[in-house]
């Protein structure tokens, strides 16, 4: 499913999708010896930046490394979807991974694969797992299970910390189910086991800032400025501004992944149904606290609902146990996955959006077409103008020279102000634009190229720096 729906897959020519390429040019100025928000500013975190530094290690100017990746974290989030469906299935219900696969990986939130949820997505999987197991069994948490959710809680943490609201909901959920069984004396040493994953996890980005001594850097673009200048809301009606901003998040999850809200819902039902207060209790906690926090801030990019896909194994669960009831001849075992597998199919056919992608080549995409012409100059410098990274910086291989290396959806006064003194004073050999014309003396187009971007085409423009 990963090589078909990823754009990061060897059978497409390029993932040209926005945000993998920021994370890879950081991941490679990294490599190079630069340090992540001091030297090269973006907005997500460390280990995020660690994981396509060693993609780059792997590829240096292809995502084969991050396809790699994607495959490892599918393929876990798959093993603990399964066995969130053992739970109230029986051991049949394989036939269901490919479904649940299309459903997550075929879905318009995926993009182009490699987005931050993406990769987040077998962490809380483990999570949803092992809270539906406390649960329904009425048993704490296991210490090993505990350490792991404390990995899972620092990994989320440094990758993408909006995505901690569903870990708040596990908190409070299992917090309150120990008190209500009388279950204290396990309490403080399971937060002392979570607390110890996630320092664990921590370790890395702890070692790194403080070799560079840069812990004041990374608090104020990845905490302050993610906080502060990221989010939008309406300033005089600051409550009704943040409801609003959740109402147009249910939106957005209909029109960006209909599918695992579908699941959602009947996974909903499924629970409502089985009458376990305490089962009902934690799904809805961690659900509630999951949307809450994506959505809040009032972004509403595709992408976000892409970690809805979490809770499709308990839709999954309640939509195959009424199959199982009403279709006794798909029980047999080759029947069920033979359905499954049409299903999926179908599902990847119909919804997902990067197959149009595989009509092109090489020589179609701006990025190749201009790197002919990039390429012949040594050491060759290059500033991704007025928009977010486009994979010029991939494709040609340049670690770019200054920090702010494309213009970031972030009200950021010097970022804008960087890139307007690079292209005025001649700063770089080359400056990539999309759907802009540059205003600047020292540059002359050289090249331009349509080619479609989201849902539209857009026009990307090549200038070089004039001859003195």
């Amino acid at each position: 499913m990963i090589t078909i729906c990823s754009k990061c897959s060897p059978l497409y020519p390029l993932n040209d999708w926005d945000d993998p390429n920021c994370f890879f040019t950081v991941g490679k100025a990294v490599a190079d010896g630069k340090v992540m928000y001091r030297d090269i500013f973006e907005q997500k975190g460390p280990v995020l930046y660690f994981m396509h530094t060693l993609a780059y290690y792997i590829s240096p100017r292809s995502f084969l490394g991050i396809y790699f990746l994607e495959i490892i974290c599918a393929w876990v989030f798959l093993i603990f979807s399964y066995k969130t469906m053992l739970l109230f299935c029986g051991r049949r219900c394989f036939a269901a991974m490919p479904v649940i696969a299309a459903v997550c990986y075929a879905s318009y939130s995926f993009q182009g694969g490699d987005s931050a949820e993406e990769l987040c997505l077998p962490f809380i999987s483990f999570c949803l797992w092992a809270g539906l197991v406390c649960a329904i069994e009425r048993r704490p948490l296991s210490y090993p299970q505990c350490f792991i959710t404390g990995i899972a809680i620092g990994f989320v943490l440094w990758v993408k910390f909006t995505l901690l609201g569903f870990f708040i909901g596990f908190a409070a959920a299992v917090l309150i189910m120990y008190a209500r069984r009388r279950q204290y004396r396990v309490i403080l040493p399971s937060v002392l086991t979570v607390l110890g994953g996630m320092l664990a996890a921590t370790l890395p980005v702890i070692i790194y800032f403080a070799r560079h001594n840069a812990f004041g850097d990374l608090f104020e673009v990845y905490f302050y400025d993610n906080m502060f200048l990221y989010s939008t809301g309406t300033e005089t009606l600051p409550v009704i501004g943040k409801l609003v901003n959740l109402f147009i998040g249910i939106g957005s999850v209909v029109v960006n992944n209909i599918s695992a809200l579908i699941f959602i819902i009947c996974g909903s039902v499924f629970i409502i149904r089985k009458k376990r207060r305490g089962l009902a209790f934690f799904f809805f906690t961690v659900l509630a606290a999951t949307f809450f926090f994506v959505y809040i801030g009032g972004r509403f990019f595709a992408y976000y609902s892409l970690i809805f896909c979490v809770y499709a194994p308990v839709g999954a669960a309640g939509i195959y146990s009424l199959v199982r009831r009403k279709y006794p001849s798909l029980r047999k075992k080759y029947r069920g996955l033979a359905a499954a597998a049409v299903t999926a199919a179908v599902l990847s056919l119909l919804l997902c959006p990067n197959l149009p992608r595989l009509m092109y080549s090489r020589e179609d995409f701006p990025q190749y077409r201009f790197d002919r012409i990039i390429s012949q100059k040594k050491d060759a410098t290059l500033l991704n103008y007025g928009c977010l990274d486009g994979g010029f910086y991939t494709v040609s291989g340049i670690v770019p020279d200054c920090r702010f290396f494309c213009e970031l959806n972030v009200e950021y006064e010097d970022m804008y102000k960087q890139q307007k003194e690079i292209a005025s004073s001649g700063g770089v050999d080359f400056i990539v634009t999309r759907d802009e014309e540059l205003d600047s003396d020292a540059y002359e187009c050289i090249d331009t190229c349509e080619f479609p971007y989201s849902r539209g085409i857009s026009v990307y423009r090549l200038y070089r720096l004039r001859s003195a």
